[in-house]
């Protein structure tokens, strides 16, 4: 179904846009909310190699050494000669990395070690490479002659290299504090512009994107200037082209809004910098004016998209209310559906009487979303919370998917002011709704059963024991996470099926779960015997890490796993047993090295797991900083990004 992760996002602007999209030729698909992978397809693809990034053809780097559960061997002690001597010298990946590090700590002063660290970073190993590259970026203003190598890296094969040498040209740019920088060295910084674009635009990989358009804010910080170059990459007609770049945009939030305004004013760009201040929601309210405005006048696509990027921003969007009044009340269907929904979202009650005038409407569909609206701006007023779910109830029978999308939407949106009976009623329409013969219903019902939190869980327990229906309700249950802890004995009760998938997926059900799971412990054990096919083990160990201390019996088991020549399987296993038994000493040596490659990774549960047991490990994880610090910046999830902060915070304290 592919339904989990959607429902932080899913809303009423999913169906407008969907709509917009199919009674408006002229306009590009209006893209959905970026959502997360579903939990068990995130944890069944850790167990997959990470997909290379989609580059030219370029001979392989020589593959990453499989660390060993040892000590990792130290760099050279002592002198910046040393540390130079060791990184020419050995033949251990480890070390020249190791030694690289040792040199990015002298900083500025590592400056004679310049044509070393440039000679690095065409190593054949990747780790070595981004290693370098930060180095050279911690150098500052006196590397600026390196740059024409750290934009050659912006090809690099390897997105953390790229990611890093973005990271760097920024670093190098930052340091320069001159006052008047000579014609020749500001021509130096010119040139990284253009790379830095390309890459932002075009760039397959998120962590990639974002370090560009850092980079790319502090080489180029003027929005005026920088707006035009993005518009002219985001000028293009294949949405799936530029949407990548859109979605990095949005993810940078208000730092990016600026830029994004600006955009505004140009036609290349201005459709999609209206996507991305949507996506981006209240922290979008600078942008109010502009937008206003072009709600008020142009291609109607171009005004729909801004009325769903002000319904976005919310309330902050309150000096928008007369405009969006008058496109109401307008003689443009789609204004008049983008424009309720907007209102409802504001909630301003100055919107209430034009509201109740659509609400009389002859249009059904238009009516539906201004009782919607209204019940959004009076939320305590119960006759007309429950007059707005009655009518959104009829919907879910509509012939049309676009209004029974909508209404599933906007019922779960009222949910909070709902009676715990109802809401169990509630779960139970939404349940016959996952089979729905169109897939964008079912997938947004599903997000809106979780959305309705405990009060799904029962009628997912009834669908559990059903062959045809089980998928889906193990997704929405691991979706729910500790609110589906009532559903434990059914998951153990799956946890022994003959389906090794369901197995693992009830597994990962559990994980969500966590310590609440505890009664799973003995099931899960089983699952880590030898003869289990990965996509049972894998799960099982994950899901007894999540449960925690309460799952030492597995802990001896895990500890073997550790030593697995399966790499994805000694990292979940060491992974498990570090939280299990935090603090356990005997367990970094061989979990560090595993959890660095981890933060590496394209599996974005793993970074974030990662990320948090290395700052569980505190001070003995200090091999970690490097890649803690990239991904603290560059990783395109808030919560990842929070996490290796945090980590940091825990490896350097004293």
């Amino acid at each position: 179904m592919g339904f989990m992760g959607l429902w932080r996002g899913v809303g009423v602007i999913a169906v407008l846009g969907a709509f917009v999209a199919a009674g408006c030729s002229k306009s590009p698909p209006a893209p959905q909310p970026a959502a997360a992978k579903p939990a068990v397809q995130a944890v069944q693809e850790a167990a997959k190699p990470a997909a290379p990034a989609a580059q030219a053809p370029k001979p392989e780097p020589k593959p990453e050494p499989k660390p060993e559960p040892k000590p990792e061997p130290a760099a050279a002690a002592g002198s910046l000669e040393g540390f130079v001597r060791t990184l020419a010298t050995s033949d251990d990946s480890n070390v020249r990395v190791l030694a690289i590090d040792e040199i990015a700590k002298l900083g500025q002063k590592a400056l004679p070690a310049i044509d070393d660290l440039v000679k690095a970073t065409a190593d054949l190993d990747p780790r070595a490479r981004w290693h370098a590259a930060r180095a050279i970026g911690l150098i500052g203003e006196d590397a600026l002659p390196s740059l024409p190598t750290l934009v050659k890296m912006l090809r690099d094969p390897d997105p953390i290299v790229v990611a890093q040498a973005a990271a760097a040209v920024g670093m190098v740019r930052n340091d320069d504090g001159r006052a008047t920088i000579p014609e020749a060295d500001l021509k130096q910084y010119e040139s990284t512009i253009e790379p830095l674009v390309e890459t932002f635009a075009r760039h397959p990989d998120p962590r990639a994107r974002r370090a560009a358009i850092r980079a790319l804010r502090i080489v180029h910080p003027n929005p005026k200037s920088l707006a035009p170059l993005l518009c002219e990459q985001l000028d293009d007609a294949d949405p799936s082209v530029v949407l990548p770049a859109v979605q990095t945009l949005a993810a940078m939030e208000d730092s990016a809004v600026p830029v994004l305004t600006e955009a505004l004013a140009n036609p290349k760009g201005r459709y999609w910098a209206e996507v991305a201040l949507g996506e981006i929601g209240p922290k979008a309210a600078a942008a109010v004016p502009a937008l206003v405005k072009l709600a008020a006048e142009g291609e109607l696509d171009e005004r729909l998209q801004a009325i769903f990027a002000l319904g976005s921003i919310g309330e902050p969007a309150a000096d928008a209310v007369p405009e969006l009044v008058k496109a109401l009340e307008s003689n443009e269907e789609l204004l008049r559906f983008a424009a309720a929904f907007a209102l409802g979202k504001i909630r301003s009650p100055a919107a209430d009487e034009p509201l109740e005038r659509a609400d009389d409407s002859d249009d059904e569909f238009l009516g539906s979303i201004a009782s919607w609206a209204r019940a959004r701006i009076h939320p305590d007023d119960k006759p007309l919370v429950d007059e707005a779910v009655g009518r959104l109830r009829k919907g879910l029978a509509a012939p049309s998917p676009i209004i029974r999308k909508g209404s599933v939407s906007g019922l779960s949106d009222l949910a909070a002011h709902m009676e715990e009976a109802d809401l169990k009623k509630l779960a139970s329409e939404f349940a016959e709704m996952l089979d729905d013969p169109d897939p964008e219903v079912g997938q947004s019902t599903g997000g809106a059963l979780v959305r309705l939190g405990s009060a799904a869980v029962d009628e997912m327990k009834v669908r559990l024991a059903e062959p045809a229906h089980r998928g889906q309700a193990v997704e929405v249950l691991a979706a729910l996470g500790a609110a589906a802890k009532s559903a434990v004995p059914e998951l153990v009760v799956a946890l022994a099926d003959a389906d090794a998938g369901h197995r693992g997926d009830a597994a990962v059900a559990l994980a969500a779960i966590g310590a609440d799971a505890a009664p799973a412990v003995a099931g899960l054990q089983k699952m880590l015997a030898d003869d289990s096919p990965a996509e049972v083990r894998f799960p099982a160990a994950y899901a007894l890490g999540r449960i925690g201390p309460a799952a030492a019996p597995a802990l001896a088991r895990l500890q073997e796993l550790a030593k697995s020549d399966d790499e994805i399987m000694a990292t979940v296993a060491i992974w498990a047993a570090l939280k299990i038994q935090p603090g356990d000493a005997s367990l970094f040596d061989a979990a560090i090295p595993l959890l660095r490659k981890a933060l590496r990774g394209n599996n974005e549960l793993a970074r974030l797991e990662a990320a948090v047991a290395l700052g569980d490990i505190g001070p003995a994880a200090t091999t970690a900083e490097p890649i803690l610090e990239l991904v603290s910046e560059e990783d395109p999830l808030p919560s990842v990004r929070a996490a290796a902060a945090a980590a940091l915070a825990k490896i350097r304290a004293k």
